[in-house]
């Protein structure tokens, strides 16, 4: 009888077992998975920058990942794009952005995440949409001004030394 109680027991925790696994695998099939930060890509980075329309040679340049200009159909710039990449909080792992600027080489356009490795809840609070936001229409020679990330300073030490990077280069390439 003891016996038969033990085997009932046992049977009962394995099919509690094979039905939490499934709950737990039906889950991440359902939903992203938003926990998988190995890679922090926020732009998809399927193209390379050099094979993209009015391409800059930035061989040599240090913290300069890319950059190009931006032209209408008539051939004229309208903007400039530079990726760059600065050195926050994870020092492994740089933080890369694309700033663009109006054709006045000054003022941003946008900026967008390309990736970073920076802490969640702290760092990464540079993705949300309401903080690049902050970026748009900002002289670049203002960057120091932009808003901290609460308890990321050194993050956002990073982010400014990314758009004064940006910003030395392709106002000295215009300059040229």
């Amino acid at each position: 009888m003891k016996d038969d109680n033990r085997l009932k027991g046992i049977i009962a925790l394995a099919l509690v077992t094979i039905i939490a696994f499934g709950v737990i695998y039906g889950s991440k099939l359902l939903v992203k998975d938003e926990g998988n930060d190995k890679d922090n890509k926020v732009v998809d980075q399927d193209v390379n920058p050099e094979d993209l329309p009015g391409a800059i040679d930035v061989s040599g340049e240090e913290g300069i990942v890319a950059a190009r200009e931006i032209k209408d159909d008539a051939g004229n710039i309208t903007s400039y794009s530079v990726t760059a990449e600065a050195k926050g909080y994870n020092q492994t792992e740089p933080i890369k952005m694309e700033v663009i600027f109006d054709k006045d080489a000054v003022t941003i356009q946008e900026v967008k995440l390309i990736s970073h490795g920076e802490t969640p809840g702290f760092g990464k609070n540079m993705e949300k949409d309401n903080y690049l936001d902050q970026f748009k229409g900002m002289s670049a020679s203002d960057a120091e001004s932009i808003d901290a990330i609460a308890g990321a300073t050194v993050t956002t030490n990073g982010l400014i030394d990314l758009v004064n990077t940006a910003y030395e280069y392709i106002s000295g390439y215009v300059g040229d």
